[in-house]
């Protein structure tokens, strides 16, 4: 329909907003209240204007205007608030008369009444939607020579999260966001006129999402604590880059300044994150700054580790190892390694000529399905949802994805101006259609409460959960083809696989099956079993569902595309800890367990690559620092098979390098020009690897659909037999780092034990009780959490990279109070 902005006319598709309208026309309005991705409510008033529309007689013909014989423009007695006002056909927008700047420049001035004016103090300076739009719609001056409304000030809404109530201008989007993007609606406004604050419960801000609303805020009401008073705006370098936390590769900004990173913000990436990213993304950046963080090589002489050059360094690697046939030398990554750390490390074992080479963790399972996998996009435009696991921890951009689904609100179309302003489909107070979503785990998860039907199966059950499931929906298709076919019959074990009633069960296949866009979302619970995986892949094709597999790290996906593993499966990296003779170990931490730890200590020769002087690199021959996800260039694959950039933010890491660093300078000791030895060198092997450039890719990146089936992989475990008393679950926050992280640390109270009351009173466990427990081998130091809701006989326990999800044995005799914590805490 065709709409004229003051001399502009365009055409624009049905229900577009006319403040969308106004700034795709190339012109400007004010406004506060309005959010890209949430509901319009024209709160604020600012973007008010001029607006007119032709109307038609009884008999359907267009009013005439008699002096023009054109279509007569009847305008709204009262300014009409842009974005809340849909178009209509020949309308007219008037944003530039003297009267609407008038009216813009009046609540440019009401918003200023109660406004403490402390710009110079306020962290929001200089990137204050209220201070611009004071600049450019207000008059510089005030007639309101009264005293201010007087509220309180640095209000803590959590450990991470400050309010000033003094600065709020009400523009409602904190409000609405908890509302409308994870469903948590745990703030509102309280009191009223005048007197009006932004509330919360009791108990904080129970949600995963929280700080979204310091990015979202016009205004310096509501901070990141972890950054108050560390900067302005203009001193920090802002980089984007893709966030290494989970397999979700969400778009962060990094703000740095002085060599230190001051916060970690939301970027824009539609077909990922939208604007979202998780609490553990957000704060749990300050383990880049700990004191004790590796800063030069260290080189063991007369059995003391002592600082070194990189030179020096790679000279004693290539001396050692010199003497070692190749086959003996094993070399390993984290999964959180970029595509270009693990072209370096092929390179260096190729040179080596050894073929015990592996990424970790890695599941049991291939995180690269046999068919495309679903697209987060896939995810949010859903009819039918399954989630097996607790994909608010495993990939927390997941869980708000599918709560896009759960509106029932396609993603909107892009506009000249970038996304939508205003997106008319988006309503206050939405109503999530909690039909669409099923929940299976073996404790309550979180999502669990936004779903229709859930499941609670026995820890370990996935592979029985998926064959019971098999089972009903071949009964299904059987009685579809002959209607006096028997019906749904299930043993009392099937039953108690399925953790929910029979007919919910029959639901939940026949929903998968009738859906348009069915998406089955498989956490790391299922991975942990080559069983359950193949279980889950072909219940999915049974019930027409396209798999989204939840990878253990952020480049899992990638890394396995990329083939970075070994020949064979003696050489993963469980037999190459064993096996090997010497190691090259790249931010890994085995010798947390025991009996790993004494294996490494007489291997002949142990090199770490890591940030921090953990248990496996105090006992190493040679120390590198290593450059944290923040600090690389280079690139990762998420969940759905996307290529990211990573670029690196200007942070003092010292004489940090990432693994191509690393294998840079060990190839200059060699006297071999290695493939990876830079990145630039690692993306002329990606190129032709995958056939496209990643020096090229744009802010969303770009989708990679491999021709034919993918390779198979060498398996890490040859036994698929599950079992323990401890599940190790998935995490949103980096458990090895918490510890330094003080804020996350503060907000979640440390790694947690959830126990059921009733074997806490047989442990003797109190609530908050520190302890240290041997789980796997590892030994892992947490606090005690009483939990109704974990099943009776089992622990929950978050997961490491050295120990990933699934259950595992803990050594109940080796369960005591930490003491190192209680001298602390004394």
């Amino acid at each position: 329909m065709k709409v004229t902005i003051n001399d502009v006319s365009m055409d624009f598709a049905p229900g577009t907003s006319v403040i969308d309208a106004v700034f795709a026309a190339g012109y400007d309005v004010p406004y506060f209240c309005s959010q890209e991705y949430m509901s319009p409510i024209g709160a604020c008033r600012m973007c008010l204007a001029r607006v007119g529309a032709p109307r038609k007689d009884r008999e359907g013909n267009w009013i005439l205007d008699e002096e023009t014989g054109e279509p007569k423009i009847f305008y709204f007695p009262n300014m009409m608030a842009t974005c809340t006002t849909q178009v209509m056909e020949g309308m007219v927008v008037d944003t530039l008369s003297d009267d609407v700047k008038r009216v813009q420049n009046g609540m440019v001035e009401f918003t200023l009444i109660n406004h403490p004016l402390d710009c110079p103090v306020c962290d929001k300076g200089g990137a204050c939607e209220l201070q611009d739009r004071a600049y450019e719609y207000g008059t510089g001056e005030s007639r309101f020579v009264f005293d201010k409304r007087h509220q309180e000030k640095h209000h803590p809404l959590s450990e991470v999260i400050t309010l000033d109530r003094e600065r709020c201008i009400h523009c409602k989007r904190c409000v609405r966001y908890f509302e409308e993007v994870p469903g948590d609606g745990v703030l509102d406004f309280i009191e009223r006129g005048g007197h009006t604050y932004i509330g919360t419960l009791e108990d904080g801000l129970p949600s995963n999402f929280t700080g979204n609303i310091t990015d979202i805020c016009p205004v310096g009401a509501l901070l990141d604590t972890t950054s108050r008073f560390r900067g302005r705006n203009w001193e920090y370098d802002h980089t984007r880059s893709t966030g290494m936390d989970d397999a979700g590769g969400s778009a962060i900004v990094i703000d740095a300044r002085t060599g230190r990173i001051e916060r970690i913000k939301g970027a824009l990436n539609p077909e990922v994150n939208k604007t979202w990213i998780d609490d553990g993304t957000r704060f749990g950046h300050e383990y880049v700054d700990a004191d004790d963080r590796l800063r030069s090589p260290l080189v063991r002489k007369d059995g003391e580790l002592v600082p070194a050059t990189w030179e020096e360094a790679a000279q004693v690697v290539r001396d050692r190892l010199g003497g070692l046939s190749g086959k003996d030398i094993g070399i390993a990554l984290r999964a959180d390694a970029t595509l270009e750390e693990g072209v370096a490390a092929k390179a260096l074992a190729e040179a080596l000529g050894t073929g015990q080479l592996d990424h970790a963790p890695r599941p049991a399972a291939s995180v690269v399905p046999q068919q495309a996998p679903a697209t987060l996009t896939d995810l949010a435009t859903a009819d039918a949802i399954f989630v097996v696991g607790d994909v608010t921890e495993e990939v927390p951009i997941a869980d708000l994805r599918i709560k896009d689904a759960l509106k029932g609100v396609t993603p909107p179309e892009m506009m000249a101006h970038g996304v939508p302003i205003a997106d008319l489909r988006l309503k206050e107070h939405p109503v999530f259609h909690r039909e669409r979503l099923s929940v299976a785990a073996p404790y309550r998860v979180d999502l669990m409460k936004h779903a229709g039907r859930t499941a609670s199966y026995p820890a370990g059950g996935e592979a029985a959960l998926f064959a019971a499931l098999q089972a009903i929906a071949e009964a299904q298709d059987a009685k579809a083809e002959d209607a006096e076919a028997a019906a749904v019959q299930l043993d009392d074990g099937q039953r108690a696989a399925l953790g929910m009633s029979l007919a919910d069960a029959e639901a939940l296949v026949r929903g998968l099956r009738e859906a348009d866009n069915a998406v089955v979302v498989i956490g790391g619970f299922v991975l942990a079993t080559r069983a359950a995986a193949a279980a889950a892949a072909t219940f999915a094709k049974a019930v027409g569902a396209k798999q989204l597999i939840l990878g253990p790290m952020a480049n899992s996906y990638g890394l396995e595309l990329l083939h970075v593993g070994p020949s064979h499966d003696r050489y993963a990296y469980p037999g190459m800890l064993e096996g090997a003779r010497a190691l090259i170990l790249s931010n890994l931490d085995p010798a947390q367990d025991p009996d790993v730890r004494a294996t490494l200590e007489q291997k002949d020769f142990l090199v770490v690559h890591d940030l921090f002087l953990t248990e496996t690199a105090k006992i190493a021959d040679v120390v590198l620092p290593a450059r944290s996800v923040y600090e690389r260039d280079g690139t990762t694959v998420n969940l759905e098979g996307r290529f990211l950039p990573l670029q690196a933010a200007p942070v003092d890491a010292g004489e940090s390098e990432d693994f191509v660093g690393v294998v840079g300078a060990l190839g200059d000791a060699l006297g071999q020009r290695l493939e990876g030895r830079s990145v630039r060198s690692a993306r002329r092997v990606l190129r032709k690897r995958f056939e496209l450039d990643p020096a090229e890719l744009g802010p969303s990146g770009e989708l990679y659909r491999p021709k034919g089936r993918p390779a198979p992989r060498v398996s890490i475990r040859s036994d698929e037999a599950v079992g323990g008393n401890v599940l190790v679950t998935p995490s949103m926050l980096r458990v090895e780092y918490l510890e330094r992280n003080p804020h996350l640390l503060a907000l979640s109270g440390g790694s947690r034990l959830r126990v059921n009351p009733a074997d806490a009173a047989q442990h003797g466990l109190g609530d908050g009780e520190a302890v240290s427990l041997r789980v796997g081998g590892v030994v892992r130091r947490a606090r005690v959490r009483l939990d109704a809701g974990v099943p009776a006989g089992l622990m929950l326990l978050p997961t490491l990279p050295e120990q990933p999800v699934g259950l595992a044995h803990a050594d109940l005799a080796t369960l005591t109070r930490d003491e190192r914590e209680l001298e602390v805490a004394g």
